[in-house]
């Protein structure tokens, strides 16, 4: 159907269009791959419900491989269900691929953190460890719960960053966009593609090799580092001098950042941001339970009222949070201000993007150079010493 013949059914909301049985509320953004609404469910007996609407603009439906991520962050996540994992009603088309999702009044860990940083300050321990210990359970949910068959999912959702973590003015964090996300082959031997935010990609994501659970929780040890410090890690002024960065050069210890950094909190922070994965943390909880017990020995507050007054003071009345969706450089109300400074600025550089314009095109080449750069460069560092 076209949208010209979806704007004419009838809404139960007069003067609103329709998309599927949704009554359009309004447009939250506009991102690289499509649109995000917000949208009312009705049924009978006056039952209704708000939700949010994912929509890939038509143009992309030609195209398998965006086809697919979108379709695949559907099935993957109406497989999980788990409160701190965004949940997804409904998959259908209408003039293009559409998703309904849980509506989440609140924002981003990418908003408080500008939010912090335009104010000078870093996030408090106990929420920041609120939302680290969320999005670990969210994770060991995915990798570990069951299928229908009984065994695990192996899920790695591969783009854990501050744009993908919701958290809500009740104080819930919830996991979003498993776009890129893959249940692990277990005949895979090599990974094909890099796909993710170069500022928040695993050593072994960039260097394409096999992924487990251990990748996201580098992810997640990014994420962290960034929300108790105030500031970006792997910010840097091009591509390649990222890429080189995240797998070459020292990773600083948040006590260089900030001072009276608490030692135990920083102990567990550089083990999740250990390059070789076996001295990383084994799994998810394994990290969420040494956050609990240092937040326990400091007395900081990690329950749900803390973060909830966290984000009413730092995000205004009636937002609705969600995931990117294709882009971080949306044209809603999150989009970046740029600042020059190292104080927090989202590195959001992504890798596998739409390319429709010639910028984005030529951005692409850029890319692809950066990449084989970095790969010239992993060449005489990693391999040629071994061969003398």
């Amino acid at each position: 159907m076209s949208s010209s013949a979806a704007s004419r059914r009838a809404s139960t909301i007069p003067g609103h269009p329709t998309i599927g049985n949704y009554d359009i509320i309004s447009k939250l953004a506009t991102g690289g791959m499509g649109e995000v609404y917000l949208a009312k469910q009705r049924g009978p007996v006056a039952f209704s419900r708000d939700v949010v609407l994912k929509k890939l603009h038509p143009s992309f439906t030609d195209d398998p491989h965006f086809v697919e991520m979108f379709i695949n962050e559907a099935k993957l996540s109406a497989t999980l269900t788990h409160p701190n994992i965004i949940h997804i009603y409904e998959l259908f088309e209408d003039d293009g691929y559409v998703m309904a999702m849980e509506y989440v009044r609140g924002g981003t860990v990418l908003r408080l953190l500008r939010a912090a940083a335009k104010a000078g300050n870093t996030l408090p321990y106990g929420p920041a460890l609120r939302i680290g210990i969320g999005v670990c359970e969210a994770l060991d949910h995915a990798y570990n719960s069951p299928d229908s068959s009984g065994a695990p999912h192996r899920i790695v959702h591969r783009d854990v960053s501050p744009s993908n973590i919701l958290v809500s003015y009740d104080g819930q964090v919830k996991l979003a966009d498993f776009g890129i996300a893959k249940a692990i082959d277990v005949n895979m031997t090599q990974g094909t593609s890099v796909k993710g935010k170069y500022g928040y990609l695993s050593p072994e994501q960039l260097r394409c090799h096999p992924l487990d659970q251990r990748s996201d929780l580098f992810s997640i040890g990014v994420v962290l580092w960034e929300m108790t410090t105030g500031r970006s890690l792997f910010r840097r002024d091009n591509d390649v001098a990222m890429m080189y960065a995240l797998v070459e050069e020292s990773i600083p210890r948040p006590s260089e950042k900030v001072a009276d950094y608490p030692a135990d909190l920083e102990a567990i922070v550089m083990k999740a941001l250990e390059r070789d994965r076996e001295k990383r943390y084994d799994s998810a909880l394994d990290l969420a339970s040494d956050l609990r017990r240092v937040a326990h020995e400091h007395a900081w507050d990690v329950e749900g009222p803390a973060l909830s007054q966290l984000v009413r003071d730092q995000v205004p009345d009636d937002q609705v949070a969600f995931g990117r969706i294709g882009s971080d450089k949306f044209t809603g109300p999150e989009t970046p201000q740029p600042r020059a400074s190292d104080l927090y600025d989202a590195v959001a550089v992504e890798v596998d993007t739409p390319v429709l314009r010639k910028p984005a095109r030529r951005r692409a080449v850029v890319v692809t150079t950066g990449v084989m750069v970095l790969l010239s460069i992993l060449f005489w560092v990693l391999i040629v010493p071994h061969l003398v």
